[in-house]
């Protein structure tokens, strides 16, 4: 192996969740926004706050702390909504504040120390100053069944929204 991938770079966008530090690759995320009000879809899952209509696309939003079991508290004025492309679909991530993109070292990242069965999300552990990173695999976030969720959550979304413009142009 080539010292060329053994000390690749890799730019991270670092975001917190309760007392832990998480980090994306910077590749997978669009913008970053201040919270919105959500729309909220019946019978999705808990973990799903509802959709935001975000220039005219429809954004599915994922509480970040439900996603991952950790106690869900308020937000704060540093609360954002990381918007990443997630198997092919724009998704918002709540996240309680961003902090930077980091420049991990190929070098400086570790496998995940635990082996559970469903924490394939967790793409290693990454160390940066003096913190530890939880490094997030996208494509493992959600199982293809909660995938195929959140098409069926976009899609009655975007139902609502158009039968809500028709009724509006019809009493017009």
């Amino acid at each position: 192996m080539s010292n060329d991938k053994i000390n690749q770079e890799t730019q991270y966008v670092e975001f917190s969740l309760a007392n832990e530090e998480y980090a994306i690759s910077i590749d997978l995320v669009q913008e970053i926004i201040m919270p919105q009000k959500t729309t909220h879809i019946p019978k999705s899952p808990s973990f799903i706050e509802g959709v935001i209509n975000l220039r005219g696309h429809i954004i599915p939003i994922i509480d970040g702390r439900k996603r991952f079991n950790i106690k869900v508290s308020d937000s704060t004025s540093e609360t954002r909504i990381v918007i990443l492309e997630l198997k092919g679909h724009s998704v918002g991530l709540i996240v309680d504040a961003v902090s930077e993109v980091v420049n991990l070292n190929s070098k400086n990242i570790e496998p995940s120390p635990i082996d559970m069965e469903g924490n394939d999300f967790i793409l290693g552990i990454g160390k940066y100053k003096n913190k530890l990173l939880i490094l997030l695999n996208p494509s493992n976030i959600l199982d293809s069944k909660e995938t195929e969720i959140l098409h069926q959550t976009i899609k009655t979304a975007k139902n609502i929204i158009e039968s809500k413009e028709t009724a509006t142009v019809i009493s017009n």
